[in-house]
């Protein structure tokens, strides 16, 4: 398996893992939709949402940026990701 194909190697992520189930907040619903949104974004790394590096909104960025979109663009999509 290549490098990239390696980055890209999702961690444990299921679609079973619906963590805040009742929670409306963006990062409520990003834990939420994270799996489903990564399989239709393979080219998002573990790094870009890798919340230990740093904030929400900076991994927001690194969301936009690796998508070429804006960051209102990505938390546009997060809020009205159908569960």
């Amino acid at each position: 398996m290549s490098l990239d194909k390696e980055n890209n190697k999702h961690r444990g992520y299921t679609a079973d893992s619906k963590l805040n189930s009742g929670d409306d907040s963006l990062e409520g619903r990003w834990s939420n939709i994270q799996a489903d949104y990564r399989k239709r974004n393979p080219n998002i790394t573990d790094e870009d949402v890798d919340l230990e590096q740093g904030n929400f909104d900076n991994m927001i960025a690194n969301i936009a940026r690796r998508t070429n979109r804006s960051t209102k663009e990505i938390e546009k999509e997060i809020r009205d990701w159908d569960l």
